[in-house]
């Protein structure tokens, strides 16, 4: 909620640019940590599967935000 509110307060283009540092520094995290499970986690096989399977469509996801962010400059 306080990144809603930080938004709601930007002007249009500055709007745009936080957005896309939000997206880009969430998806970062996210990756980190469905690696961290991928290659650490030997109790739940389950879980180690969902995250390998999903870190291609995570670190996808990062090359077009970072794409967009480079394209902002």
């Amino acid at each position: 909620q306080d990144e809603i509110n930080k938004l709601k307060e930007k002007s249009a283009a500055d709007f745009d640019k936080a957005y896309v540092d939000m997206m880009v520094s969430d998806h970062k995290e996210d990756i980190d940590e469905f690696q961290d499970v991928a290659e650490n986690n030997d109790a739940d096989a389950d879980i180690k599967t969902f995250a390998n399977k999903i870190l291609p469509t995570l670190k996808s996801h990062l090359q077009t935000i970072e794409q967009i962010k480079d394209s902002m400059k």
